[in-house]
């Protein structure tokens, strides 16, 4: 996997894959509780994942894995699982 990202990028693309494996979307708002961090803070990551291409935001909140996401976000999983 690349090396461009932060162990913060990880851990999001981790909780995000784990909430939303099949890639149906998930509101910010839940992964400020999941990770226990501002909304502030989420938005700022997610518009670091959004221009590496990790990620997708809609207008209205909703946040996607793209299909680098979802790769990234399974293959740190299953690595921090071993």
């Amino acid at each position: 996997m690349s090396k461009e990202l932060s162990r913060a990028q990880i851990k999001y693309l981790v909780a995000m894959y784990k909430m939303d494996p099949e890639g149906k979307g998930l509101r910010s708002v839940s992964l400020c509780r999941q990770l226990d961090v501002s909304r502030p803070s989420v938005h700022a990551m997610i518009e670091k994942l959004d221009d590496k291409g990790y990620v997708k935001k809609e207008f209205y909140g909703i946040v996607y894995l793209t299909k680098k996401g979802m790769e990234a976000g399974k293959y740190y999983k299953e690595k921090k699982s071993d």
